[in-house]
């Protein structure tokens, strides 16, 4: 249709034009995002070229994430200073969201390494290893409390990915070394290893040194027997622990309907 030198397309047209659904177009409308230039006495709605101008607008803002009601909030004021602030904005939000790709992709590697060694060879008994330290981020369990766990574990889920904590897939537990040697053997921490060290509170060092390690295959509810073969081992050599104990997920509920089939690699650091 042209009238007085201006261009306007039918809803098909426009929607073929902006390679959006008619159905698209009227949801536009219906929010007052995209409103027809005019809608003729049959019923059939016009849009003019300016309004597909503004429809190329709506595509581009879409494809770097921002909300309908975002996108409405900017055509309605919309200056040079106000579209740089906004893409400064959305550059920042896709580089936090590539960061967060990376992240996971790293983590999901770290799963398929850790998954592929544990199924080849266990080391069943008790031995003396020498461990570089390592770095965990870890948040704190209620003492006793073995209910608390499932909480604590989505809250500690919810804290790394809220700050974007670059760590390996396995899931840690930590005994505190007087409740190691009480015979309690309650976790005080649930936890994950770090890439690289981080400030703040919530990490912990694994300090490099002599530790007694040993592959433990069973449930959840029997890791305190895996304690206790940890514990007798280092009485009966003459050694004392002098350190917290580490207990790090190899097969779990991930990768095994039956608990009785998952492995952790428990390991207490030592005096010789």
């Amino acid at each position: 249709m042209n009238s007085d030198n201006c261009y306007y397309f039918t809803t098909s047209e426009m929607a073929a034009i902006g390679g959006v659904t008619k159905h698209t177009l009227f949801h536009y409308d219906e929010i007052g995002l995209l409103k027809p230039e005019f809608i003729h006495a049959n019923g059939y709605r016009y849009y003019s070229l300016r309004q597909s101008y503004i429809l190329d607008i709506i595509n581009v803002l879409k494809k770097t994430g921002s909300s309908l009601q975002e996108i409405k909030g900017y055509l309605q004021d919309r200056n040079a200073q106000k579209l740089e602030e906004l893409f400064k904005q959305k550059q920042h939000e896709l580089e936090r969201e590539l960061h967060r790709i990376k992240r996971m992709q790293d983590i999901m590697q770290n799963a398929i390494q850790i998954t592929k060694t544990s199924m080849k060879e266990l080391r069943t008994d008790p031995s003396i290893e020498e461990c570089q330290a390592e770095y965990l981020i870890a948040t704190p369990l209620k003492q006793g409390d073995e209910k608390e766990f499932n909480s604590k574990l989505s809250e500690h889920r919810a804290y790394c990915e809220k700050h974007l904590i670059n760590h390996e897939f396995p899931i840690w537990a930590i005994v505190n070394r007087e409740t190691f040697e009480s015979g309690d053997f309650s976790w005080s921490y649930v936890a994950n290893k770090l890439k690289a060290p981080i400030w703040g509170d919530r990490m912990i060092t694994k300090p490099k040194g002599l530790y007694a390690v040993m592959d433990y295959k069973g449930s959840y509810e029997s890791l305190p027997e895996a304690c206790a073969m940890i514990k007798t081992y280092i009485e009966r050599n003459g050694m004392k622990a002098c350190g917290n104990v580490y207990i790090m997920d190899l097969l779990n509920y991930f990768s095994e309907i039956n608990p009785d089939s998952y492995v952790v690699r428990v390991s207490a650091e030592v005096l010789i």
